[in-house]
């Protein structure tokens, strides 16, 4: 039993795409200043305070409970409170970050800065660190020393996922790369309409994100439930048209006031 070749160059593929392209792409716009460096590091702060340092621990507490493991058993509330927590917690996260932290940095280019730092926080922390374990394990299956881990994991997740690499598919990879545009698309619109929001006092906005945050995720996952290519091709279509909201949302940003240059020295020779 060997992963294929095929399979083994969209691994490294996924994950150039996933870890390196993201950091290169932010590092050669921040130098080109086509985007602002504080709010992207904010956006990425936000996205693994509310997710890697507070919910997803949470839900790990929670996935040990018994009346937590008789809940998950139901499939619509269970996905539809994932996905609204998610929803929550990011939004919440977005929200305070651009009303009490950015106060002089909420301009459209700020918005997308933002999204950028928090969609690609999530592509790095939550699948692109993934396929270094799927290249990991790809290199032990097809040389035979994989069987030397299975006795060091829980019981049957050395199987799972063996079984996982085996079923693992070029076409599939390649899918799951193409998911993290859409998703990265999305958490740049989230950021645009909730930095809309605050620069004009309407809370609606906070509400409008989460719940569009709370679609896109139950909607994703229940329909990968059914067919994976009904999944990506809704998380498409969500994609398509936070990319037509982003745009139409940009002449609300043209009367936010810039941050103020530093006034220019007094020459005392010329006073």
């Amino acid at each position: 039993m060997t992963v294929s070749p095929s399979v083994f160059g969209a691994f490294i593929f996924a994950a150039a795409a996933e870890l390196l392209f993201p950091v290169v792409l932010l590092l050669i716009l921040c130098i080109r200043k086509k985007i602002n460096a504080i709010p992207m590091f904010l956006g990425a702060a936000a996205f693994f305070v509310s997710q890697i340092c507070l919910r997803i621990p949470i839900l790990q507490v929670l996935a040990v409970q018994n009346w937590y493991i008789t809940f998950a058993l139901n499939t619509v509330p269970y996905v539809l409170t994932l996905a609204f927590t998610a929803g929550l917690f990011e939004e919440s996260a977005r929200y305070i970050c651009a009303g009490c932290f950015l106060k002089k940095h909420r301009q459209f280019r700020d918005a997308i800065s933002f999204g950028l730092g928090h969609g690609f926080c999530e592509v790095i922390f939550l699948t692109g660190m993934a396929q270094i374990n799927n290249i990991t394990y790809t290199v032990m299956i097809n040389n035979g020393s994989f069987q030397s881990i299975t006795s060091k994991l829980p019981a049957g997740q050395g199987q799972q996922i063996l079984d996982a690499m085996l079923k693992a598919t070029p076409i599939l990879v390649y899918l799951g790369v193409c998911e993290r545009v859409f998703a990265v698309t999305f958490h740049i619109f989230a950021s645009v309409l909730i930095f809309k929001g605050v620069n004009e006092h309407k809370t609606r906005y906070y509400f409008l994100a989460i719940l569009a945050h709370a679609a896109l995720d139950f909607g994703s996952v229940m329909l990968a439930n059914v067919n994976i290519w009904a999944s990506e091709g809704y998380a498409m279509l969500f994609a398509i048209a936070a990319l037509v909201l982003i745009f139409k949302m940009k002449a609300s940003f043209k009367n936010v006031a810039e941050e103020p240059l530093p006034a220019a020295p007094i020459d005392q020779s010329e006073a």
